[in-house]
């Protein structure tokens, strides 16, 4: 009966962990994501989403994007590359061509925030 006692104990305090520790990843409202769709040369375009961080407010997520984007602007202005048509500063993305390695990309990057539970990453 102890041992019955003590394993059940244990199975709920896993159950506690693992949940607590999926609600800190998305225990915040808001988590900001950053989606980059990628084409280089003739290969297939990429679509890569990472999250960046979380935080209470939509507003305070959306103000979190527009340093990102300035430090894209200011990567691709510096020689690096050629802005393509107009920054969306407050729709957070920027669109621009770059050469690595002799190969032309052209990179769109938009920094987008979604309430914490909801993965925009494609399933499958």
């Amino acid at each position: 009966m102890i041992v019955r006692t003590l394993t059940f104990v244990a199975l709920i305090i896993a159950a506690f962990a693992g949940a607590s520790s999926a609600q800190t990843q998305t225990g915040s409202a808001w988590i900001l994501w950053e989606k980059t769709y990628t084409t280089k040369g003739t290969a297939a375009p990429t679509t890569m989403w990472e999250p960046y961080d979380g935080y209470s407010t939509l507003g305070e997520c959306r103000k979190a994007a527009l340093p990102l984007v300035q430090f894209a602007l200011d990567y691709v202005k510096s020689g690096n590359g050629k802005v393509l048509g107009p920054v969306q500063m407050d729709g957070r993305a920027v669109t621009y061509t770059i050469t690595e390695s002799g190969v032309q990309q052209t990179v769109n990057v938009r920094y987008l925030c979604f309430p914490g539970p909801f993965d925009p990453r494609p399933r499958g």
